[in-house]
């Protein structure tokens, strides 16, 4: 019985996931005139070239700086006290929920000649004039390590919060120092986490278009960039297709080499992941090796019990919050441009935001998208998660992957490919269709969260609704719903968010007919950044962080 709930959604992802990809493929390749031109001319223009190895360059750059920043709070907030823990979770959930286009923003702000930083390195006098750290490299790698820094983050610390500490412990108590004990027990174990958190965020930032086309230079274009030009402004859809096949099969062979080592669907609650880890365990042994060096060195080194981890924690998890707190502070700004420190303070600009009609039309247009979207995705995403949990069905790990692919995939390639579906059943630049787009992305998100709800749901309970003579239905309606619905409007929450925060979607699927309140930011911040922007930005924060409140009260409810 179970197992008939994976169809609805199951269809629904068929249809508006796998054929708009199938079709993006078949495009790619000509159709209906078959040929290879477009792919070849991919090989035959430098530039096409020049945009895959800097999509490649800057992934792998902000993987690797969002590793060496996020190990750290990712150690503390599974080693540290409970306030320090709780103070890093607010820190790096926040940011994480915090729209990207507000994120965005909030590093112009920052990194513009007469922004934050630069005002704030003139009035030290460690300069005497303004230093361009904007519209280059430097900003895009530095704006999406921010980005993507709490999705390196939270994979370490599920690893680690369940890694036995007994066992460092226990190190400790036969003579290894505070560093071997790190490098040959805790290192090794919390290796699952760095493999996953690394292979996630080099996918994402593939597949990234807001960031470098807000903060990178003309020699910064990126693969995703070099799409939304052939879409937009060449209108060249079989040469898009192309272009948006080569990311695709880049996201799948890194996700192929990647699944060798770790699977993903481990940290979002389809399996133990016991197994792997123990095979990991056997993996790392080379560490071990190494501990003798260390207890050598462990005089010239600072314990990793010390201060100076957290404290260095601490100052991350700053860098994490600085950003969405100075773009808050500017927006009560009373000047009429972006000045800092502000000359005073005023609702002028939450003021201008309530009284245009632009902004209040596209932030209601928003809310009906953000509403369809997530009542689509809950039902949808529930009755799948409840397929998974309590059915037996062959191939779940092909079901899962096929779950969880939406939200791996780049969202640029998946929104032009859901544009091409749109276009034949004649309702492309729509707010439904928009909505459909975003539910494809949000389904993921509720199955996540609903399954983690079941996973922690004592069976007990529907064993003796059973018992009783209720049949499956009726203990699902009496019992299961009932227990998992905090969950639910959680899940509800979240893809409402998601699709509220959309700028991606909207630009491809609905070219010009649809103003969305994230497309009224993007338009301007490209044209003219108005402290309006700021305004909306903080409000799209706070929406967020209510959701993260109701989100931990909910839980707490259930729990209790």
């Amino acid at each position: 019985m179970w197992a008939w709930l994976l169809l609805p959604g199951s269809i629904f992802l068929a249809v508006l996931f796998i054929v708009p990809l199938t079709v993006l493929l078949l495009l790619s390749f000509g159709m209906p005139n078959w040929t290879l031109t477009n792919f070849l001319r991919i090989g035959d223009n430098p530039a096409y070239i020049t945009a895959l190895r800097n999509t490649l360059e800057i992934s792998a750059a902000v993987t690797a700086l969002a590793f060496l920043s996020g190990y750290p709070v990712a150690y503390v907030l599974a080693t540290g006290r409970t306030k320090l823990r709780t103070f890093l979770l607010v820190a790096v959930v926040l940011p994480y929920f915090t729209s990207v286009l507000a994120r965005s923003f909030a590093w112009i702000l920052l990194l513009g000649r007469s922004g934050v930083v630069n005002e704030l390195l003139l009035q030290f006098g460690w300069i005497s004039q303004p230093v361009t750290i904007l519209y280059n490299r430097f900003s895009v790698i530095i704006g999406m390590t921010h980005i993507v820094m709490p999705l390196m983050i939270l994979p370490m610390f599920t690893v680690m919060s369940s890694i036995d500490q007994r066992l460092v412990r226990a190190a400790k108590a036969s003579g290894a120092s505070p560093v071997a004990a790190f490098l040959t027990i805790f290192l090794p174990l919390s290796l699952p986490g760095v493999i996953a958190g690394a292979l996630l965020a080099f996918i994402y930032c593939l597949g990234f278009y807001i960031t470098p086309a807000l903060l990178g230079g003309l020699s910064d274009v990126t693969l995703t960039m070099e799409i939304s030009s052939q879409v937009v402004d060449q209108l060249d859809w079989n040469f898009a297709s192309a272009l948006s096949i080569l990311l695709l099969v880049s996201v799948l062979v890194i996700l192929w080499i990647g699944s060798r080592f770790f699977p993903i669907e481990q940290l979002l609650g389809f399996s133990d992941g016991k197994g792997r880890i123990s095979r990991r365990q056997v993996g790392a042994r080379w560490l071990i090796n190494i501990g003798s060096a260390a207890n050598a060195l462990d005089p010239y080194l600072p314990s990793l019990g010390s201060r100076c981890v957290p404290i260095l924690a601490i100052f991350l998890a700053m860098l994490l919050l600085l950003p969405v707190l100075i773009v808050a502070y500017l927006s009560f700004s009373a000047s009429p441009y972006f000045v800092f420190p502000a000359p005073g303070y005023s609702l002028r600009n939450y003021q201008a935001y309530l009284s245009d009609p632009v902004w209040v039309r596209a932030t209601f247009s928003s809310i009906r998208v953000a509403l369809m979207s997530a009542a689509m995705a809950t039902m949808l995403g529930g009755m799948l998660a409840f397929g998974l949990s309590r059915g037996r069905v062959p191939g779940r790990g092909v079901i899962v992957a096929f779950i969880l692919s939406p939200i791996i995939m780049p969202t640029v390639v998946v929104a032009v490919a859901t544009y091409f579906l749109l276009v034949r059943i004649g309702i492309q630049g729509t707010e439904f269709g928009l909505a459909l787009g975003h539910a494809v992305h949000a389904i993921p998100y509720v199955v996540v969260i609903v399954v983690a709800a079941l996973r922690d749901l004592n069976p007990a309970y529907e064993r003796a609704a059973r018992s009783l003579g209720a049949g499956h239905v009726a203990t699902f309606r009496t019992i299961a719903v009932p227990l998992i619905r905090p969950a639910l409007i959680v899940a509800g929450f979240f893809a409402f968010l998601t699709s509220f925060d959309d700028v991606v979607y909207v630009l491809f699927i609905g070219i010009g007919r649809i103003t969305t309140l994230p497309m009224r930011m993007w338009e301007g911040i490209k044209q003219d950044i108005n402290p309006v922007i700021a305004a909306v930005a903080t409000l799209q924060m706070l929406f967020a962080a209510a959701v993260i409140v109701i989100g931990a009260l909910l839980g707490h409810g259930r729990k209790a």
